[in-house]
Formats: C-alpha cells, structure tokens, sequence
C-alpha cells in the first residue's frame, strides 16, 4: 500500500437492517393512520350509545374511535414498559448469580 492510497471505509455490521426495520414500521404506521383516518370520517355522522353496568352514555362515533385507540396505545405502552422493565431485573439478577 502506497503511502497516497486511503482504506477504504467498511461497513457496519447490522446497520442496514436497522434501518430498512425502522423504516418499515414508519410505513406501517402510515397505513395504518390512513386507515384509521378513513374510518374516522366515514362515521362522523353516526352517534353511538354506551352502556357501562348501570351508566349509559352517547358520543359521536369519532370521538369514541379515538378515545379507544388512545386508551390501546397506553394500555400498551404501559405493558411493554412493565415487560422491559421485568427483563432487566432478570438480567441483573442472572448477572449477579454468575
């Protein structure tokens, strides 16, 4: 190797497949909000009535689609937090033991 001649750069293991990964689940998302966003405004009109035990109550069918996708989302928020959170405990513990 000549004195003028650079290395070439080589490439990182892993680092392309995590950005085709990351770039799948920003289109899945995408579709998915369309979707959500079209059956949105197909029900914007209706009204739907709850009955909960002893309560009833009556919101637009829109609202009712997004309050329900909100409380999905921290439903599962939450749970994958409470999962992390389980495995780094076992990992330290498995540390620890060994």
């Amino acid at each position: 190797m000549s004195s003028t001649q650079q290395p070439q750069p080589q490439a990182v293991r892993g680092q392309g497949k995590s950005q085709s990964q990351g770039m799948g689940k920003l289109i899945a998302a995408g579709v998915i909000g369309v979707l959500l966003l079209v059956l949105i405004l197909q029900n914007s009109k209706e009204s739907w009535r709850i009955h909960f035990f002893f309560w009833w109550f009556s919101l637009p069918a829109w609202l009712m689609l997004i309050l329900v996708l909100v409380v999905g989302f921290l439903i599962g928020f939450v749970l994958s937090a409470l999962l992390r959170r389980r495995k780094k405990r076992e990992i330290r513990r498995q540390a620890k033991n060994f």
